[in-house]
């Protein structure tokens, strides 16, 4: 039986320093069910072990991009400008996909006009191969982005849309490129639509980008994030205090604290002295 001819997508994976697992990420999407047109590797200025691991990657799919560390945002950016499909795939280099997700979301993504990305449920895995939580984002419109991202980094997006919004923002060279991202593409009338299975396995480290940014630039993040897209706040006040409200009691004991002081404050996320919050309140 002859196999599918490759699709129009290309896979992005940048690459810094993680030799040791970026043939588990490059061979997940080799044995895809569908394959995609081509892969491209963008290592961001790896040490010598991952580079001599990166030449050893024989397959007519992959092309590798050598460049001098410019951070995730900026790595992505120039691997998509060299992409010639009209779709684009993002993958770190040290997770992988399940054999059936390109298949999947390709169908999904080729058929409805209205979802400019598609991801799925995801599983977190340590090193050891120890499985951690289940994760399942709702995806949908950019109302749901407001308050957490509801959306995973690696993903399939329309070309177009990562020129609309000129790429990923390299301002956040600390973390949540792609919550801003996610934004920025769903407020263009955009939706994401989340397969409900799990065909995607994120790896947990000890000591990660993410966790970092986590750890050390949360509400710095979340105030970039809020202070760039101001008028989707305005425009959904009323959706993020629902979420806030139902997300945790502490989120709820904030909101009350709104009505009551002078520097307002919207949940544990944004605080900003806005007087449409004290408006809203009153009307």
């Amino acid at each position: 039986m002859k196999e599918p001819a490759p699709v129009d997508i290309t896979v992005i994976i940048p690459c810094y320093n993680d030799g040791i697992y970026i043939n588990d990420a490059v061979n997940s999407v080799l044995h895809q069910s569908l394959l995609p047109e081509k892969i491209i590797i963008i290592d961001d200025g790896s040490d010598e072990d991952t580079l001599q691991i990166l030449k050893k990657i024989q397959s007519p799919l992959v092309q590798i991009i050598y460049q001098e560390n410019t951070g995730v945002c900026g790595a992505r950016n120039r691997a998509i400008k060299e992409a010639t499909t009209s779709l684009i795939l993002t993958l770190d280099a040290d997770d992988y996909f399940e054999q059936t997700f390109i298949e999947k979301a390709y169908q999904v993504i080729s058929t409805q006009e209205k979802i400019g990305v598609v991801c799925s449920y995801y599983e977190g895995f340590r090193t050891n191969g120890a499985l951690t939580a289940v994760i399942k984002p709702l995806g949908g419109q950019v109302h749901n982005f407001l308050v957490q991202n509801n959306g995973v980094a690696s993903a399939l997006f329309r070309k177009s849309c990562w020129e609309a919004v000129n790429g990923y923002d390299v301002s956040f060279d600390k973390g949540y490129e792609d919550w801003d991202f996610w934004i920025s593409i769903l407020k263009n009338d955009w939706e994401m639509h989340v397969i409900p299975e799990l065909l995607f396995k994120y790896r947990i480290k000890d000591k990660s980008r993410d966790q970092i940014a986590v750890a050390l630039y949360n509400k710095e993040l979340k105030m970039k994030i809020y202070d760039k897209h101001k008028d989707v706040y305005l425009e959904y006040i009323d959706r993020v205090y629902a979420q806030l409200i139902f997300k945790n009691q502490e989120s709820m004991k904030n909101i009350v604290k709104l009505k009551n002081s002078k520097e307002y404050v919207l949940g544990n996320f944004i605080l900003s002295p806005l007087k449409y919050f004290k408006n809203k309140l009153n009307s």
